[in-house]
């Protein structure tokens, strides 16, 4: 059973309801989660920050969360930022960031949560091909070739973090918010790459929430991939 749930806006610190016991989702259906939890009671809401579950007692809880292991960040009401900053703070690791699409919108939420200066150095925000080349030392070869937008610009961006910044992890960011696009790389293709320790990765999405709806997911993705990665750690 499922039902609709009010829950905190993804954009102020609107306090919840007594909801029971929660789980917060990422990078799952809504299809997939009910197929998975077929049987159990529960509440729901669908959000950009992903699919919020309620439960009445917590032993359904602690049974969802195994069976959605992998896809939940946390079982409090509280946002991915204040997760991924409790995970940096605990590990003692710095975080460093370069924007293109985002346009701070990622700093931004890192921010939002108080004592945040103990883990995050700051960043770029490098809207323009010159200031990538310039800051992060993408080559020009490479934006000509593969565009802005691309896994390899991408790259080139993380390594211009980690070499300038020298923190412990780093997210770069590049896509097409939109209006826009073309057929080969339409609205809402972003790359998001994540260094931590020794893993470099890069990730393709291809979202279709608008334009500040995809800035918001590409944020949303970035720091749910990166506190998986820094859980490992």
């Amino acid at each position: 059973m499922e039902s609709i749930i009010p829950f905190p806006s993804d954009y102020c610190e609107e306090k919840p309801l007594d909801l029971g016991y929660i789980l917060r989702t990422f990078e799952i259906s809504k299809d997939e989660i009910k197929r998975k939890l077929r049987g159990f009671s529960y509440e729901l809401r669908e959000s950009l920050s992903g699919i919020d579950l309620a439960f009445k007692n917590k032993k359904d809880q602690i049974e969802a969360k195994k069976l959605l292991e992998g896809f939940i960040y946390t079982d409090k009401p509280e946002s991915i930022e204040q997760v991924l900053g409790r995970a940096l703070r605990d590990k003692g690791i710095s975080l460093g960031v370069a924007e293109s699409c985002t346009g701070g919108m990622l700093s931004s939420r890192i921010v939002n949560v108080p004592g945040s200066s103990e883990y995050f150095i700051g960043g770029f925000i490098v809207y323009s091909n010159e200031l990538k080349i310039k800051y992060l030392g993408v080559k020009e070869e490479t934006l000509e070739k593969f565009g802005a937008v691309s896994r390899e610009t991408c790259f080139e961006m993380l390594m211009g973090v980690k070499k300038n910044l020298k923190t412990d992890c780093g997210v770069a960011i590049t896509g097409i918010a939109g209006p826009g696009g073309t057929p080969k790389k339409p609205e809402g293709l972003t790359y998001i790459g994540i260094f931590a320790g020794d893993k470099i990765t890069v990730i393709k999405r291809i979202f279709r929430k608008g334009r500040n709806g995809n800035r918001f997911l590409s944020t949303q993705t970035a720091m749910f991939y990166l506190l998986k990665i820094v859980k490992r750690l």
